[in-house]
């Protein structure tokens, strides 16, 4: 009977770290798209766009400063995973992460 137990409990914890392993790839994966590693404050708005490419919408901010724009890298649980890139007035990258443009906008850290 201890050793169903201990096969068990082996079992588990050998699909926990697997699990783990594949949230991990599919985050570092994101980390690697050009967009999100190569664009850098203080860029241009041609400059990020011909990095990032066409961005799926652009906006004009209410809340925060300038415009942005906003990529789906991909998707989690049936979620699109936002990535954004705001430029203040001169069209220069101010900030950039992990959110829609909208998301962005309610909450502007910069």
């Amino acid at each position: 009977m201890n050793k169903k137990i201990v096969i068990a409990f082996t079992a588990a914890t050998a699909l926990a770290i697997l699990s783990g392993c594949t949230v991990y790839d599919r985050a570092d994966s994101y980390m690697k798209k050009p967009v999100v590693s190569d664009v850098k404050k203080g860029m241009t708005k041609q400059q990020a766009r011909a990095i990032g490419g066409i961005p799926s919408t652009s906006a004009t901010m209410i809340n925060a400063r300038g415009t942005c724009d906003s990529y789906v890298l991909g998707t989690r649980d049936g979620k699109p995973i936002n990535y954004f890139v705001s430029y203040d007035q001169n069209n220069i990258v101010l900030n950039k992460g992990f959110q829609s443009c909208q998301e962005y906008d309610t909450n502007p850290q910069k």
